[in-house]
């Protein structure tokens, strides 16, 4: 009872943790263009919304109707619209130890929590108004629903349910998750099911091996690894079948429109290559987004969590083979399936189909991601967030392998040792090999804990948004009647105009070549041919204000302002992050 009450203290501290860092300052920078995009398309009803997707967007509708009907609640200034994200990724904490404490155990599980709490990549994500954070919450949800079945030779149909809901949810919110997560998750099992036919292996973590019960009751086999029944094995393999088709039939409305956004995404997307650096950058932004890059040994710190998730890779295989770690009482829903069935420890996930399942739902996007990237590129670091989960746990288990249960066997043998032969030398050796066990484990956790601090403080302080506030206040002073400001993408009116409307002028704003959406595309590229046009629109003017942004690449070749030169002679520049603003005057 007394650990059940400090579990929940802790996870609940955590979460309280974790929604302090989300929504901390979370109003304090601009909109940036990708949240004001995601502003425009709530504000619009929910049909018109779904129809401007499909027509110029990559993205499912889910997320975009959630913020349609936030934004009806409590408006769309720029802290009212990101406390939706910061909320998903408050949610997603709790679920995650749930899930993490039924495929590993507990000490692993609050380990990953903690890491993911104060992640300076989840907060970032967790403060912007995209679909990011929900689409953690979702796969966290997914890892839920799987771990329970997983650990549950009596799974519940509402755990089916919830599995096929959850994915079909993953699916409606990221067109890359709607491929990535079903391939990975049956992959998964599908070589689980090659490994192992008649069922998983045998249980670890907090359990412990369940007796027979009758003829179709887990069985040790000759290794004492326990398996499924033939008749229980059979009877997972057709649901899993059958609620995966459920899944796709929830997701299926959708699917004409996925096609359609595909599509479009082939013909032309504005993600590079995935060079290497890309790939490196990705990884570096899962570790410890916004480190000072003068930072003392930088690499070494940036790259350790790959190494920890490799020893927790090796210390999850080796579980399986040693008789590494500890034993403890398990959730109290487990407790209760336990006495149903005379006492015995309730049926969970080995450790290999857990590895198995860790590794595919991390890696296996990434290579599918890198290897679609090579013909159309669609590799980048945020559609990847949910990854992060099943690495977390890697990492975690890693943690608490080195210097954890390799030692902490040692030195319960030690012990054994010392106390038989009363021996003073091999007393102080396990004393030794215990303190160099926790400390290990300590210096580790707080070199986290100060490195994700500092990428915090980074991100709080130093990471600037694009400043459209500071640009739309710029021009909004020294505006005058009869002028027109201009955009060299039609895109980037949208958070112009975000915060310009505040200011009640009712000056006119005009896309180049054409006005916003115009042509039905999101990014229409200036050619030759739209210069008639453009002067036509601008003949008679006595100023122009260009604002200029993107244009590595909307405009690559500085096209724009070069054409506008032509007609007008300019007449001042002021830079904004990620913005420049030109005014144009008539020559006259």
């Amino acid at each position: 009872m007394q650990a059940n009450r400090n579990e929940l203290i802790f996870v609940g501290a955590v979460t309280l943790a974790a929604c302090f860092l989300r929504f901390y300052r979370i109003g304090g920078k601009s909109i940036w263009l990708d949240e004001a995009f995601s502003v425009w398309i709530a504000g619009h009803s929910l049909w018109e919304g779904w129809q401007w997707l499909i027509r110029i967007d990559q993205h499912p509708p889910l997320y975009y109707s959630l913020l349609h009907l936030w934004i009806e609640l409590f408006g769309e200034l720029q802290g009212a619209v990101r406390t939706l994200s910061a909320l998903f990724s408050t949610l997603t904490v709790p679920l995650f130890y749930v899930a993490g404490r039924r495929l590993l155990d507990r000490s692993t599980a609050a380990v990953a929590v903690g890491i993911l709490a104060i992640s300076p990549f989840h907060v970032q994500f967790a403060q912007e108004t995209r679909m990011y954070a929900l689409l953690t919450l979702e796969v966290a949800c997914v890892l839920f629903f799987l771990a329970r079945l997983l650990t549950r030779q009596d799974a519940r149909g509402r755990d089916w349910v919830g599995l096929a809901f959850a994915q079909a949810l993953v699916m409606l919110t990221h067109n890359t998750a709607a491929v990535f997560l079903p391939v990975a998750l049956n992959a998964a099992m599908g070589i689980v099911f090659l490994l192992s036919p008649s069922g998983f292996g045998h249980g670890s973590g907090d359990l412990e091996r369940r007796e027979p019960q009758g003829e179709s009751a887990v069985e040790p086999d000759g290794a004492g690894i326990q398996v499924w029944a033939p008749t229980d094995c059979d009877v997972f393999w057709s649901r899993w079948i059958k609620y995966q088709g459920l899944a796709v039939l929830l997701w299926l409305p959708w699917a004409m429109p996925f096609i359609i956004q595909t599509l479009d995404v082939e013909g032309g997307f504005w993600l590079p290559p995935p060079w290497p650096k890309l790939v490196l950058d990705t990884f570096r932004n899962f570790h410890f987004a916004f480190l000072a890059a003068d930072f003392p040994v930088r690499p070494l710190w940036m790259w350790s969590y790959p190494f920890l998730a490799l020893a927790g890779l090796i210390g999850l295989l080796l579980k399986g083979i040693l008789p590494l770690g500890s034993r403890q009482p398990h959730a109290p829903e487990v407790k209760d399936h336990q006495q149903a069935n005379g006492g015995s420890a309730a049926w969970r996930v080995g450790d290999g189909a857990t590895v198995i399942l860790l590794v595919c739902l991390f890696a296996l996007p990434h290579i599918v991601a890198f290897l679609v990237s090579l013909r159309s590129p669609i590799y980048s670091e945020r559609p990847l967030i949910w990854t992060t989960l099943p690495y977390l746990l890697l990492v975690a288990a890693g943690i608490r392998f080195v210097g954890g249960p390799a030692l902490a066997r040692l030195s319960t043998t030690t012990r054994q040792i010392s106390g038989s032969a009363a021996s003073t030398g091999t007393r102080k050796l396990a004393a030794i090999l215990a303190a160099v066990r926790q400390g290990a484990q300590l210096i580790i956790v707080l070199a986290i804990l100060t490195l994700s601090g500092l990428s915090l403080s980074g991100y709080y302080y130093w990471f600037p948004k694009e400043g459209w506030d500071k640009a739309a206040a710029y021009i909004a002073e020294q505006v005058e009647r009869g002028d027109v400001i201009v955009f060299n993408a039609t895109w980037v009116q949208i958070p112009f105009e975000y915060y310009y409307k505040r200011y009640g002028l009712d000056t006119e704003l005009k896309g180049l070549p054409v006005d916003l959406f115009e042509r039905g595309q999101l990014e229409p590229a200036m050619a030759e041919s739209d210069m008639a046009h453009v002067q036509e629109m601008l003949d008679g003017r006595e100023q122009v204000w260009l604002v200029y942004s993107h244009n590595w690449y909307s405009d690559p070749s500085g096209t724009v302002p070069m054409e506008l030169g032509k007609l007008l002679r300019e007449d001042g520049r002021a830079d904004f992050t990620g913005i420049q603003i030109i005014r144009f005057v008539s020559g006259e």
